[in-house]
Protein backbone atom coordinates (compact mmCIF):
# COMPACT_ATOMS: atom_id res chain seq x y z
CA UNK A 1 0.00 0.00 0.00
CA UNK A 2 3.08 2.42 0.47
CA UNK A 3 4.45 1.64 -2.57
CA UNK A 4 1.25 2.72 -4.36
CA UNK A 5 1.36 5.65 -2.28
CA UNK A 6 4.67 7.23 -3.19
CA UNK A 7 4.70 5.75 -6.98
CA UNK A 8 1.40 8.26 -7.52
CA UNK A 9 3.22 11.38 -5.50
CA UNK A 10 6.18 10.54 -7.90
CA UNK A 11 4.01 10.79 -10.97
CA UNK A 12 1.72 13.89 -10.06
CA UNK A 13 5.15 15.46 -9.13
CA UNK A 14 6.52 14.88 -12.62
CA UNK A 15 3.32 16.24 -14.82
CA UNK A 16 3.28 19.35 -12.73
CA UNK A 17 7.00 20.14 -13.77
CA UNK A 18 6.59 19.40 -17.66
CA UNK A 19 4.04 21.47 -17.91
CA UNK A 20 5.83 24.45 -15.93
CA UNK A 21 8.01 24.58 -19.04
CA UNK A 22 5.64 24.15 -21.62
CA UNK A 23 3.74 27.09 -20.49
CA UNK A 24 6.94 29.57 -20.02
CA UNK A 25 8.43 29.18 -23.33
CA UNK A 26 6.88 31.92 -26.58
CA UNK A 27 6.40 29.87 -29.77
CA UNK A 28 9.18 30.92 -32.18
CA UNK A 29 8.25 28.67 -35.07
CA UNK A 30 6.41 26.01 -35.90
CA UNK A 31 5.40 24.11 -33.36
CA UNK A 32 6.65 21.06 -32.79
CA UNK A 33 4.43 17.71 -32.31
CA UNK A 34 3.29 16.98 -28.73
CA UNK A 35 5.38 14.48 -26.58
CA UNK A 36 2.81 12.40 -25.98
CA UNK A 37 2.38 11.70 -22.46
CA UNK A 38 2.75 8.53 -21.21
CA UNK A 39 -0.13 7.30 -19.59
CA UNK A 40 -0.17 5.48 -16.33
CA UNK A 41 -0.81 2.60 -15.59
CA UNK A 42 -2.92 1.99 -12.49
CA UNK A 43 -1.15 -0.24 -10.34
CA UNK A 44 -3.23 -3.24 -9.23
CA UNK A 45 -4.83 -4.02 -6.23
CA UNK A 46 -4.92 -7.30 -5.51
CA UNK A 47 -8.26 -7.73 -3.87
CA UNK A 48 -8.29 -10.18 -1.71
CA UNK A 49 -12.07 -11.90 -1.63
CA UNK A 50 -13.48 -12.10 1.59
CA UNK A 51 -14.62 -15.57 2.34
CA UNK A 52 -18.18 -16.88 1.23
CA UNK A 53 -19.55 -17.90 4.47
CA UNK A 54 -21.54 -20.82 3.74
CA UNK A 55 -24.48 -21.36 5.99
CA UNK A 56 -23.75 -24.67 8.09
CA UNK A 57 -27.44 -26.59 7.69
CA UNK A 58 -28.57 -26.51 10.85
CA UNK A 59 -28.41 -29.74 12.34
CA UNK A 60 -31.49 -31.82 12.65
CA UNK A 61 -31.70 -32.46 16.53
CA UNK A 62 -32.32 -35.89 16.93
CA UNK A 63 -36.23 -36.34 17.86
CA UNK A 64 -36.13 -37.38 21.36
CA UNK A 65 -38.89 -40.61 21.52
CA UNK A 66 -41.99 -39.48 23.74
CA UNK A 67 -41.82 -42.09 27.33
CA UNK A 68 -45.17 -43.71 26.90
CA UNK A 69 -46.17 -43.77 30.54
CA UNK A 70 -48.25 -47.41 31.32
CA UNK A 71 -50.86 -46.66 33.63
CA UNK A 72 -50.17 -48.08 36.99
CA UNK A 73 -52.95 -51.20 37.29
CA UNK A 74 -55.24 -50.69 40.31
CA UNK A 75 -54.86 -54.07 42.62
CA UNK A 76 -57.73 -56.13 43.06
CA UNK A 77 -59.20 -55.90 46.53
CA UNK A 78 -58.64 -59.22 48.02
CA UNK A 79 -61.30 -61.50 47.56
CA UNK A 80 -62.87 -61.63 51.58
CA UNK A 81 -63.03 -64.89 53.05
CA UNK A 82 -66.79 -66.21 53.82
CA UNK A 83 -67.86 -65.74 57.29
CA UNK A 84 -68.92 -68.71 59.11
CA UNK A 85 -72.22 -68.70 59.82
CA UNK A 86 -73.54 -68.87 63.11
CA UNK A 87 -74.94 -71.93 64.49
CA UNK A 88 -78.96 -71.34 65.01
CA UNK A 89 -79.82 -71.44 68.85
CA UNK A 90 -82.10 -74.33 70.18
CA UNK A 91 -83.98 -75.48 72.83
CA UNK A 92 -84.29 -79.16 74.26
CA UNK A 93 -87.15 -79.61 76.98
CA UNK A 94 -86.11 -81.03 80.24
CA UNK A 95 -89.06 -82.25 82.14
CA UNK A 96 -91.40 -84.62 81.59
CA UNK A 97 -93.71 -82.12 79.52
CA UNK A 98 -93.80 -78.65 78.95
CA UNK A 99 -96.86 -76.56 78.36
CA UNK A 100 -96.81 -74.28 74.75
CA UNK A 101 -98.45 -70.81 75.39
CA UNK A 102 -98.89 -68.03 73.21
CA UNK A 103 -97.39 -65.70 75.09
CA UNK A 104 -94.03 -65.15 77.97
CA UNK A 105 -96.11 -65.89 80.98
CA UNK A 106 -98.54 -68.23 82.81
CA UNK A 107 -101.25 -66.12 82.15
CA UNK A 108 -101.43 -66.39 78.21
CA UNK A 109 -103.42 -69.43 77.17
CA UNK A 110 -102.24 -73.01 75.97
CA UNK A 111 -101.79 -73.82 72.70
CA UNK A 112 -100.04 -77.01 72.69
CA UNK A 113 -97.20 -79.00 74.78
CA UNK A 114 -93.63 -80.70 74.62
CA UNK A 115 -92.12 -83.74 75.91
CA UNK A 116 -88.79 -84.58 77.18
CA UNK A 117 -85.36 -84.58 75.15
CA UNK A 118 -87.58 -82.65 72.24
CA UNK A 119 -85.67 -79.68 70.26
CA UNK A 120 -86.85 -77.39 68.41
CA UNK A 121 -85.18 -74.01 66.73
CA UNK A 122 -85.28 -70.79 68.62
CA UNK A 123 -86.78 -67.89 67.16
CA UNK A 124 -86.54 -64.99 69.86
CA UNK A 125 -86.93 -64.44 73.89
CA UNK A 126 -89.20 -62.22 76.08
CA UNK A 127 -86.79 -58.76 77.34
CA UNK A 128 -85.85 -60.89 80.72
CA UNK A 129 -84.69 -64.18 79.12
CA UNK A 130 -86.89 -65.99 80.75
CA UNK A 131 -89.19 -67.52 78.24
CA UNK A 132 -87.88 -68.66 74.40
CA UNK A 133 -90.24 -68.12 71.22
CA UNK A 134 -89.98 -70.99 68.34
CA UNK A 135 -92.47 -71.73 65.55
CA UNK A 136 -95.48 -73.75 66.73
CA UNK A 137 -97.39 -75.32 63.54
CA UNK A 138 -97.42 -72.21 62.21
CA UNK A 139 -97.60 -70.13 65.47
CA UNK A 140 -95.20 -68.37 67.71
CA UNK A 141 -94.73 -70.65 70.91
CA UNK A 142 -93.62 -69.62 74.17
CA UNK A 143 -91.96 -71.87 76.99
CA UNK A 144 -90.80 -71.01 80.30
CA UNK A 145 -87.11 -71.35 80.63
CA UNK A 146 -86.49 -73.34 83.41
CA UNK A 147 -87.63 -76.64 82.00
CA UNK A 148 -85.38 -76.34 79.13
CA UNK A 149 -81.96 -76.30 78.19
CA UNK A 150 -80.77 -73.70 75.59
CA UNK A 151 -78.07 -73.68 73.15
CA UNK A 152 -76.36 -70.89 71.61
CA UNK A 153 -78.66 -68.50 73.62
CA UNK A 154 -76.82 -65.56 73.35
CA UNK A 155 -77.31 -65.02 69.58
CA UNK A 156 -81.02 -64.52 70.15
CA UNK A 157 -82.87 -61.18 70.13
CA UNK A 158 -85.79 -60.15 71.71
CA UNK A 159 -88.98 -60.96 69.74
CA UNK A 160 -90.39 -58.07 68.02
CA UNK A 161 -94.13 -59.36 67.91
CA UNK A 162 -94.43 -60.52 71.74
CA UNK A 163 -98.75 -60.25 72.33
CA UNK A 164 -100.04 -58.58 75.00
CA UNK A 165 -100.55 -59.77 78.20
CA UNK A 166 -104.31 -61.02 78.35
CA UNK A 167 -106.13 -59.08 80.74
CA UNK A 168 -107.03 -60.80 83.98
CA UNK A 169 -110.43 -62.12 84.85
CA UNK A 170 -111.95 -60.64 87.42
CA UNK A 171 -112.43 -62.45 90.73
CA UNK A 172 -115.48 -63.12 91.33
CA UNK A 173 -117.35 -61.69 94.61
CA UNK A 174 -120.13 -62.82 96.40
CA UNK A 175 -123.21 -60.80 95.97
CA UNK A 176 -124.46 -59.21 99.26
CA UNK A 177 -127.54 -61.01 100.97
CA UNK A 178 -130.06 -59.18 101.86
CA UNK A 179 -131.20 -59.59 105.56
CA UNK A 180 -133.77 -62.34 106.15
CA UNK A 181 -136.51 -62.89 108.95
CA UNK A 182 -135.24 -64.81 111.44
CA UNK A 183 -135.92 -68.49 110.30
CA UNK A 184 -137.43 -71.56 111.76
CA UNK A 185 -134.65 -73.62 113.33
CA UNK A 186 -133.08 -75.88 110.44
CA UNK A 187 -134.22 -79.41 110.30
CA UNK A 188 -131.11 -81.53 111.13
CA UNK A 189 -128.18 -82.10 108.56
CA UNK A 190 -128.39 -85.02 106.80
CA UNK A 191 -125.55 -87.60 107.09
CA UNK A 192 -122.60 -87.51 104.47
CA UNK A 193 -122.48 -90.16 102.49
CA UNK A 194 -119.49 -89.89 100.85
CA UNK A 195 -116.10 -89.76 102.55
CA UNK A 196 -112.31 -88.75 101.37
CA UNK A 197 -110.33 -91.89 100.30
CA UNK A 198 -107.04 -90.08 101.04
CA UNK A 199 -106.41 -90.39 97.31
CA UNK A 200 -106.01 -87.04 96.68
CA UNK A 201 -103.22 -85.37 94.95
CA UNK A 202 -102.54 -81.88 94.42
CA UNK A 203 -100.16 -80.31 91.45
CA UNK A 204 -98.58 -77.38 90.81
CA UNK A 205 -100.00 -75.41 87.15
CA UNK A 206 -98.21 -73.05 85.35
CA UNK A 207 -101.98 -72.07 83.41
CA UNK A 208 -103.71 -69.40 84.85
CA UNK A 209 -106.51 -71.75 86.14
CA UNK A 210 -107.84 -73.85 89.18
CA UNK A 211 -108.61 -77.36 88.04
CA UNK A 212 -110.43 -79.16 90.67
CA UNK A 213 -111.80 -82.64 89.30
CA UNK A 214 -113.51 -85.53 90.57
CA UNK A 215 -113.40 -89.29 91.04
CA UNK A 216 -116.15 -90.99 93.26
CA UNK A 217 -117.17 -94.69 93.67
CA UNK A 218 -119.55 -96.72 95.28
CA UNK A 219 -119.27 -98.64 98.55
CA UNK A 220 -118.26 -101.75 96.81
CA UNK A 221 -115.14 -99.23 95.31
CA UNK A 222 -116.24 -100.89 91.53
CA UNK A 223 -118.57 -98.20 90.09
CA UNK A 224 -118.55 -94.73 89.59
CA UNK A 225 -121.53 -92.90 90.45
CA UNK A 226 -123.79 -89.34 89.58
CA UNK A 227 -123.49 -86.27 91.62
CA UNK A 228 -122.86 -82.88 91.55
CA UNK A 229 -119.24 -81.05 92.83
CA UNK A 230 -119.56 -77.76 94.53
CA UNK A 231 -116.45 -75.44 94.42
CA UNK A 232 -115.92 -72.42 96.58
CA UNK A 233 -113.26 -70.00 97.41
CA UNK A 234 -112.71 -68.22 100.89
CA UNK A 235 -116.91 -69.38 101.11
CA UNK A 236 -117.88 -68.06 98.17
CA UNK A 237 -119.38 -70.60 95.82
CA UNK A 238 -117.50 -70.64 91.99
CA UNK A 239 -119.10 -73.29 90.38
CA UNK A 240 -121.20 -75.97 90.55
CA UNK A 241 -120.71 -79.23 88.06
CA UNK A 242 -122.87 -82.26 87.57
CA UNK A 243 -121.04 -85.51 86.41
CA UNK A 244 -121.94 -88.66 85.61
CA UNK A 245 -121.07 -93.13 86.76
CA UNK A 246 -119.86 -95.27 84.29
CA UNK A 247 -116.88 -95.76 82.21
CA UNK A 248 -114.31 -93.26 83.89
CA UNK A 249 -111.87 -90.60 81.93
CA UNK A 250 -108.25 -90.30 81.96
CA UNK A 251 -106.77 -86.82 82.72
CA UNK A 252 -102.79 -86.73 80.68
CA UNK A 253 -103.35 -89.37 79.25
CA UNK A 254 -100.34 -90.98 77.51
CA UNK A 255 -98.19 -89.87 80.28
CA UNK A 256 -96.73 -90.68 83.69
CA UNK A 257 -99.12 -88.35 85.79
CA UNK A 258 -102.12 -89.75 84.28
CA UNK A 259 -104.97 -89.95 86.39
CA UNK A 260 -109.20 -91.18 86.65
CA UNK A 261 -111.96 -88.94 86.92
CA UNK A 262 -115.56 -89.29 86.71
CA UNK A 263 -116.81 -88.28 83.00
CA UNK A 264 -117.52 -84.70 83.18
CA UNK A 265 -116.64 -83.69 87.29
CA UNK A 266 -114.16 -80.96 86.27
CA UNK A 267 -114.26 -77.58 87.47
CA UNK A 268 -112.29 -74.57 86.00
CA UNK A 269 -111.76 -71.25 87.60
CA UNK A 270 -109.41 -68.40 86.90
CA UNK A 271 -106.69 -68.75 89.19
CA UNK A 272 -106.40 -66.30 92.26
CA UNK A 273 -104.38 -67.06 95.12
CA UNK A 274 -106.57 -68.17 98.92
CA UNK A 275 -108.48 -71.13 99.96
CA UNK A 276 -110.34 -73.59 97.99
CA UNK A 277 -113.24 -76.09 99.20
CA UNK A 278 -114.64 -78.96 97.54
CA UNK A 279 -117.21 -81.34 98.24
CA UNK A 280 -120.70 -82.81 97.08
CA UNK A 281 -123.87 -81.85 96.97
CA UNK A 282 -127.57 -83.45 96.37
CA UNK A 283 -130.52 -80.93 95.95
CA UNK A 284 -128.10 -78.19 96.92
CA UNK A 285 -127.18 -79.83 100.45
CA UNK A 286 -123.92 -81.29 101.17
CA UNK A 287 -123.36 -85.14 101.02
CA UNK A 288 -119.57 -85.49 101.17
CA UNK A 289 -116.59 -84.79 103.10
CA UNK A 290 -115.44 -80.85 102.65
CA UNK A 291 -111.81 -81.19 100.68
CA UNK A 292 -109.91 -77.73 101.37
CA UNK A 293 -106.48 -76.63 99.86
CA UNK A 294 -104.20 -73.36 99.54
CA UNK A 295 -103.58 -71.67 96.11
CA UNK A 296 -100.76 -69.43 96.04
CA UNK A 297 -98.76 -68.92 93.18
CA UNK A 298 -98.92 -71.97 90.78
CA UNK A 299 -98.39 -73.97 93.48
CA UNK A 300 -101.56 -76.42 94.31
CA UNK A 301 -103.62 -75.25 91.13
CA UNK A 302 -104.81 -78.62 90.41
CA UNK A 303 -106.51 -80.72 92.73
CA UNK A 304 -107.42 -84.36 92.13
CA UNK A 305 -110.02 -85.84 94.95
CA UNK A 306 -111.70 -89.37 95.45
CA UNK A 307 -114.38 -89.83 97.46
CA UNK A 308 -116.00 -93.29 98.05
CA UNK A 309 -120.09 -94.12 99.39
CA UNK A 310 -119.68 -95.07 102.82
Amino acid sequence: MRIRYWTLLAAAVLLATVAGCAGSRAPRGPVSSPVPTKTLRPTFTATVPEPTLTPTPTEALPTETPVVVEPTATPEPPTPEPTATPEAAVLTVTSASLNVRSGPGTNYGVIGRLTNGQSVPVTGKNAAGTWWQFDYSGRNGWVIGTNVTVRNGELVQVAQNIPAAPTAAPRPTARPVAAQPAAPAPAPAPSLQFGLTGKIQLRPNTNPIVSVWCFVLNSSGNDLVNGTMRVLLGGSVLKEQAFTGGKPARGDAGYSSEYLYNGGCKVEVPASDGTYTAYLIDGGTQVSDAFTFTVSGDTNRTAIIEWKQK
